[in-house]
């Protein structure tokens, strides 16, 4: 099902909630990362290294779920590393780059991406981009297609969540024309065949693509 993304700017008590995204039964929220890990009501416990720069991201991605009313004390992952709710029927999903994190929740099994668009993405295009994909990249278009490509398979793999996927030849996408922001379909060929719909937006020189839908 194809959503809509009407921009809805939140006013709450954490200034870089940017917006959220209503989109079918799911719900994203986009968050600009500006805090210090101290602004964070996350334990310290809970922090995946040492490294600052990633805790404040990591801390931001589950900022972003709080404020789409997921309480992430009570998050968990799956014997995949897939994040869950303990006890809830909602599903989710995160990501986090340097300067934005993003949450979506939904009904539906869920995947979520968001990253900075730089060439270096042509260093690994040979690895993920499919022939038949190829095909419909337009070389004006070139960097961007290429991270739209790269955000849909990163979703597309999370709501999957078993790992053990062929970037370039178990997700291809059926041809599309990059714009600001839209949606096209795309191919999934692992353990079965089906067919979901990406919806994507160009932000501040980001790709932010997400996914809903069951496998």
């Amino acid at each position: 099902m194809k959503g809509t993304t009407d921009l809805i700017p939140l006013k709450v008590s954490l200034v870089p909630v940017l917006k959220k995204i209503q989109a079918g039964k799911a719900e994203i929220c986009l968050w600009k990362i500006t805090e210090q890990i101290a602004d964070f009501s996350v334990s310290t416990d809970d922090l995946e290294s040492d490294h600052t720069t990633r805790n404040k991201q990591w801390m931001a991605s589950r900022a972003a779920l709080e404020a789409l009313d997921v309480d992430v004390s009570k998050l968990q992952k799956d014997d995949f590393g897939k994040p869950y709710l303990r006890g809830k029927g909602k599903h989710l999903s995160l990501s986090h780059c340097s300067k934005y994190a993003a949450g979506i929740t939904g009904s539906l099994p869920v995947g979520i991406d968001i990253e900075e668009i730089t060439p270096r993405i042509e260093r690994i295009a040979q690895r993920f981009v499919h022939d038949k994909e190829w095909e419909f990249i337009k070389k004006s278009k070139r960097i961007e297609t290429l991270y739209i490509l790269w955000s849909a398979k990163e979703a597309l793999y999370k709501l999957y969540g078993k790992k053990a996927v062929d970037f370039k030849n178990h997700m291809i996408a059926r041809p599309f024309k990059t714009t600001k922001s839209g949606w096209f379909e795309m191919e999934f060929l692992k353990d079965t065949k089906a067919v979901f719909t990406i919806q994507y937006e160009i932000y501040d020189n980001h790709s932010l693509v997400w996914v809903e839908g069951e496998v």
